[in-house]
């Protein structure tokens, strides 16, 4: 007797995904049953995805391999995969002067587009405030993209000087 063993093809409840760039999305990412299904970057390629390979625009391919037969889906799953970054802040001046008499408040620092949103450091995943003082320093810009809720993967850095003229004198 003759066996023919075919351990199905994989599924997924999303023949298209969704990732962030900053989140630097991975094959492992990509939602499927059983996550142990061996991914291929082509419908008949032979060499497998590791599961650390970044993720990057386009279709992959899952198949089940049987731990015990060693045979291989016969059928792949598609899942096309998009690989969102709204891009990074621009702006005409990485140095931008204020006065301290004027009040500089995050808000004022000039960038494209204006809802930026503005960070302490190159880390920081917590947003300043728009009325949040100026001081001297790096003031860090990203994009949130409003339907996709991506966050920009780098972030656009403005050297900030608060110039204070000082208190005239007399002698």
């Amino acid at each position: 007797a003759v066996n023919v063993n075919d351990p199905g093809t994989p599924t997924t409840t999303s023949a298209t995904q969704d990732f962030c760039l900053e989140d630097a999305p991975t094959v492992a990412d990509i939602a499927v049953t059983p996550a142990t299904a061996v991914w291929y970057s082509s419908a008949t390629s032979t060499t497998p995805l590791l599961a650390t390979d970044a993720l990057a625009d386009g279709n992959y391919y899952a198949t089940i391999i049987d731990a015990v037969t060693g045979c291989e889906s016969a059928t792949r799953l598609v899942v096309a995969v998009n690989v969102n970054d709204p891009g990074t802040p621009t702006t005409t001046a990485a140095t931008q002067d204020f006065c301290l008499e004027d009040a500089p408040t995050v808000a004022d620092i000039a960038v494209t587009p204006a809802t930026a949103v503005w960070y302490s450091s190159a880390t920081s995943t917590t947003p300043l405030l728009a009325t949040d003082a100026l001081a001297d320093g790096n003031y860090y810009a990203t994009i949130i993209d409003a339907v996709t809720g991506c966050e920009s993967a780098v972030r656009l850095v403005v050297a900030v000087n608060v110039n204070d003229p000082g208190t005239p004198t007399t002698t």
